[in-house]
């Protein structure tokens, strides 16, 4: 009786797949210099493509980040991995994901310190930090946000914030925003612990940021004096996310 023989299609597959493990035990360091050489926002890389960590920094903001390959994001022609951010005493962890002219960010949790907050947008912020909740995230380069869900949660304050040459303050009360996608739009619905409508914030696919402002937040702010209908948005802007920054 005679055995038969792996077909030339096994060999291949076999093959393949060997050389496919031998990339992950690559060093990290050596596949980021070649792939991106002279990565500004990554330092001090160690482990493997399987998995590893390194240092990052984007502007003033720093921290260390770790990560562990999702092999079976392959299926779906997506190279994806869970992984976990810090710097100080922000924390996020979740699944991220590079696809095809696609990016994608899903069951991310944790939270935003407040020194991580005063970093990304220099106000004056309440000593509490922003609680994230099962955060999804779909970008397309093309089409924008196709899909947004997950919810930010914040206890409020006293927040300090410059307005015409001076500093206004707002004593805000707890606030939820949730998460979605509008017109290629991504949205942040803005309540009160109540569902009691606070605003809306849009960033658009150009980095284009919108902000509608209710009465009813409005009147958290000192000295101020209206009388639209509290669920009424009275203040609407749009300007470059980087205008933020901006003293």
């Amino acid at each position: 009786m005679t055995t038969k023989q792996p077909g030339k299609g096994w060999w291949a597959f076999a093959v393949l797949l060997l050389m496919f493990f031998i990339v992950l035990q690559l060093p990290a360091a050596w596949i980021i210099a070649r792939v991106s050489p002279g990565n500004p926002y990554l330092d001090s890389v160690s482990g493997s493509i399987w998995q590893g960590q390194a240092d990052w920094h984007v502007n003033e903001l720093q921290g260390v980040m770790s990560w562990k390959l999702r092999p079976w994001s392959l299926i779906l022609l997506r190279l994806g991995a869970d992984v976990e951010l810090l710097t100080g005493e922000t924390r996020l962890h979740g699944n991220m994901a590079v696809g095809f002219k696609q990016r994608r960010i899903e069951n991310l949790n944790g939270q935003i310190s407040t020194q991580t907050l005063r970093t990304l947008l220099p106000w004056q912020w309440p000593n509490n930090p922003i609680n994230v909740r099962d955060l999804k995230v779909v970008f397309h380069q093309q089409k924008g946000w196709q899909t947004a869900d997950g919810q930010l949660s914040w206890t409020g304050g006293m927040l300090g914030y410059p307005f015409e040459g001076r500093v206004e303050r707002a004593n805000l009360p707890p606030l939820v925003a949730r998460l979605s996608a509008d017109k290629a739009r991504l949205q942040l619905n803005m309540t009160t612990a109540q569902n009691e409508r606070m605003g809306d914030i849009y960033l658009s696919n150009d980095n284009m940021l919108e902000v509608q402002l209710t009465q009813r937040l409005l009147l958290t702010v000192a000295g101020y004096r209206g009388q639209a209908g509290l669920d009424t948005a009275v203040v609407s802007t749009r300007q470059p996310l980087s205008s933020l920054r901006a003293p």
